[in-house]
């Protein structure tokens, strides 16, 4: 599965940009030759049987998705014969109710989740329904980006539904980098002489939140590539290097530093991400490393998106890449076919190119060719062009799953004065080292 994921970043920066032009150059190109582009169209070679009714359960996340409520009443309104109940859950608190329902053989019949080890847990452990037919079929190739097929894919079997593609960056309020006269760094010692001048100014620099571990994981990751490189990045991820090496002690010995520093919010280790952003858009803080879909968040909480501006992670690395990750719906492998049918026919209907322009500003990053990308998302192709050099592989997917929850305990036990960087190092190679032997 790594050796997938090197694959598959390599092509990232060309599958990105063919995602852009085609959203550019084919602007009335709404309607594809493909059967589930319409809601009333077959979506799978088994379908539920004429006037037959069938319900199916969908959970996904509550922010972002504040589009799906009436996209499924028009969902509904064209396939009378198929009810759809949904229940949203936030970040974390859907990925721990689908390992209680994985465990309780309790899943719904379609779920949101992300790629990478995330999503694997349930194509490894039989749970889901085996799409790689349907996406032939279907021709899911002409219809999504080839790198989100790919990393929606486990064992040569395709398990999700692409929703999104998401490349991650440095976002900022623009009026506190004029009033600072700071522009976008592009070098790392320029990022951090930023730091320095937000918190001499009075600004909190870095909105970052740890409870859960994975927004402060991004600067973590950032901050390897960095001391690293790339070479020795993935082969962490992939987990054929030791971390126990001084790059992995260099970024801890960093996040002691940007602590010590109070470069973070106070309390951060057990700040919520979600409280964390509240402080950008008050302009308490400088920044916070949020992806393509923050301009759609932005605008949610009714603050003008164009009055904030974001840079790629400058972490001098040639080439440099960017952080990315696909995100996707599965289906319960246990459900019964009439449902899966049903699931499969709503998730296609939900990334279909119609509902996608349709609710374009709110919807993200997404994993579907040929739409038209939005005014009102004005960072959006910025972003995916910023991967147009590479990406890696978000850190909370590339790594098995208890491998990074000791990288989350290792970074609140650094900044909590728990663990000194070099034992943050030895706990995550013995995480390391405990995984790979079980295996």
């Amino acid at each position: 599965m790594k050796k997938l994921y090197s694959v598959t970043l390599m092509m990232l920066a060309a599958a990105l940009i063919v995602a852009g032009c085609g959203s550019k150059s084919d602007n009335s190109s709404t309607e594809s030759a493909s059967p589930h582009n319409s809601a009333s169209s077959s979506a799978s070679a088994s379908q539920p049987a004429s006037g037959e009714k069938v319900s199916i359960s969908f959970w996904t996340l509550n922010q972002g998705w504040e589009w799906v409520e009436p996209a499924i009443a028009d969902f509904e309104a064209a396939n009378p014969n198929i009810k759809v109940e949904l229940t949203k859950y936030e970040v974390d608190p859907i990925k721990e109710a689908l390992k209680v329902a994985a465990s309780s053989k309790t899943l719904p019949d379609i779920w949101f989740t992300w790629g990478g080890t995330l999503g694997s847990f349930y194509p490894e452990n039989g749970m889901t329904m085996d799409l790689t037919q349907t996406a032939k079929e279907h021709q899911w190739s002409e219809i999504y980006n080839k790198a989100a097929i790919d990393m929606s894919t486990y064992g040569g079997k395709v398990s999700g539904i692409p929703v999104h593609l998401n490349v991650l960056g440095m976002w900022y309020p623009k009026s506190v980098y004029e009033k600072l006269s700071l522009k976008a760094p592009t070098t790392f010692a320029e990022f951090e002489s930023q730091l320095q001048a937000l918190k001499d100014a009075g600004v909190t620099p870095m909105a970052f939140g740890s409870k859960g571990g994975w927004h402060t994981m991004r600067l973590t990751e950032q901050l390897i590539e960095t001391f690293g490189g790339a070479e020795l990045h993935d082969k962490l991820n992939s987990l054929e290097a030791s971390w126990n090496d001084p790059a992995v002690v260099k970024t801890f010995e960093k996040l002691k530093e940007y602590t010590d520093k109070g470069y973070f919010p106070k309390g951060y280790v057990s700040l919520d991400p979600t409280e964390a952003e509240n402080l950008i858009y008050t302009e308490t803080a400088g920044l916070i490393n949020e992806g393509t879909w923050f301009d759609g968040v932005i605008a949610g909480q009714g603050f003008d998106n164009k009055k904030f501006g974001v840079f790629k992670f400058p972490n001098d690395q040639k080439p440099s890449r960017a952080s990315v990750f696909a995100e996707m719906f599965q289906i319960n492998g246990a459900s019964d076919p009439a449902k899966q049918a049903a699931a499969v026919k709503f998730g296609e209907y939900l990334t279909s190119a119609d509902v996608v322009n349709k609710y374009i500003e709110q919807y993200g990053s997404p994993a579907t060719l040929k739409v038209t990308l939005s005014p009102n998302t004005p960072h959006l192709k910025e972003m995916l062009d910023s991967a147009n050099d590479g990406g890696f592989l978000i850190t909370d997917q590339a790594l098995p799953q208890e491998v990074a929850q000791k990288l989350f305990e290792a970074q609140d036990k650094v900044a909590l004065n728990e663990w000194t960087p070099q034992q943050a190092a030895e706990a995550m190679q013995k995480a390391a080292e405990a995984y790979k032997s079980k295996k």
